[in-house]
């Protein structure tokens, strides 16, 4: 058992990796990542950013090697290194290997596909916030909070996006995106140039982990920007399904004019079936404006909760790195523990950009 960063390994041989308590077991030609080649094989890996930052792809090495791609102690803590774990995006398996992936078996359940689609509608949200509704040559089961990878065959790799309708409301053929410009971007700035209607794209999902889990405990949801597109699902789907769990939401824009779906946040509000508080907060409004709202972070608004609140709460959030991190030390400075903070980080995958 143990990392191998030497070229002695048999490289001919068929390797297995098996994931024991969800049950998983695949083919790893040993070429690219473990979680590319379990991805490719159909197997819902838990991963984010893939490029080795967020460590929630990171798994236990039971028994086999691997080749590191990239130093793991980025995003592994020393205890973690001690104890045998490795980033499934950053190892290539050069034995056959039994990992022990946490959290793995509760992952949704639904069969990893590919499917062509084309680009259906695209609608402004914002200035700079397009919605991009995509219809599927075949439908695709997901959850609430999940995501999907897009291909066009013009941009170099894949474009994750977060689905920003609950599957309670949509026919899973039909699928709206949230999609923010990145300035220079190649596939931002060409989606933001023009009607892309009737270009063709694959898809390759339902990935992610950002899913309500079943409880009793209170919710807290934190979104920023186009992160707001997960939130959204996920609060719909829940509240189609009559959850009477108390929720607070709170949603960052920098201004007035990067506010939307104002009426879709009325109707949870009004429609919920218990608590539900929302609270708008801008980060670099005028100050001579018109608002009368939160100033500020999104952690200055967390910060003034009730403790009796974010000491009992599960978090959901989905937003830039830099809004979560921050986020989550907040809220763990008030109690211990991960496994209330569900999380879905805003990185830019390896190989594609904006």
């Amino acid at each position: 058992m143990g990392r191998l960063f030497g070229r002695s390994d048999v490289r001919d041989e068929p390797r297995h990796v098996s994931i024991a308590q969800a049950g998983k077991k695949f083919v790893a030609p040993g070429k690219d990542s473990i979680l590319n080649e379990a991805l490719a094989a159909g197997v819902a890996f838990p991963h984010s950013c893939t490029v080795g930052t967020c460590g929630t792809c990171k798994a236990k090495l039971l028994s086999g090697k691997v080749r590191e791609i990239t130093d793991s102690a980025i995003a592994l803590s020393s205890e973690e290194l001690r104890d045998g774990y490795i980033l499934a995006c950053q190892s290539i398996a050069r034995r056959s290997l039994e990992l022990d992936v946490a959290g793995m078996a509760d992952l949704p359940d639904h069969p990893l596909k590919h499917l062509g689609a084309v680009v259906a509608a695209q609608t402004m949200l914002t200035h700079d916030i397009v919605q991009m509704t995509i219809e599927l040559d075949d439908p695709l089961e997901f959850t609430a909070g999940q995501y999907v990878e897009l291909k066009f065959d013009e941009f170099s790799g894949p474009r994750s996006y977060s689905f920003a309708d609950a599957p309670s409301r949509c026919d899973g053929r039909t699928l709206s995106f949230f999609v923010r410009h990145v300035p220079g971007g190649e596939f931002t700035d060409w989606l933001f140039g023009g009607d892309r209607s009737g270009e063709r794209l694959t898809v390759t999902g339902p990935l992610g982990n950002l899913w309500l889990r079943p409880s009793d405990a209170p919710v807290l949801c934190v979104a920023g920007g186009s992160g707001l597109a997960p939130i959204k699902a996920i609060l719909e789907d829940a509240m189609d399904a009559r959850t009477a769990r108390s929720v607070v939401l709170v949603f960052g824009a920098r201004q007035q004019r990067d506010l939307y779906c104002q009426e879709q946040l009325d109707a949870l509000a009004k429609g919920w079936n218990g608590t539900f508080d929302y609270q708008l907060v801008l980060s670099e409004e005028p100050p001579n404006s018109t608002w009368t709202g939160p100033r500020g972070l999104v952690t200055d608004v967390v910060a003034a909760l009730p403790m009796e609140f974010l000491q009992s709460c599960e978090v959901y959030t989905c937003g830039p790195p830099v809004m979560i991190d921050a986020l989550e030390e907040a809220v763990m400075s008030v109690r211990s523990g991960s496994g209330f903070f569900h999380a879905d980080r805003f990185v830019t995958r390896r190989g594609g950009s904006g």
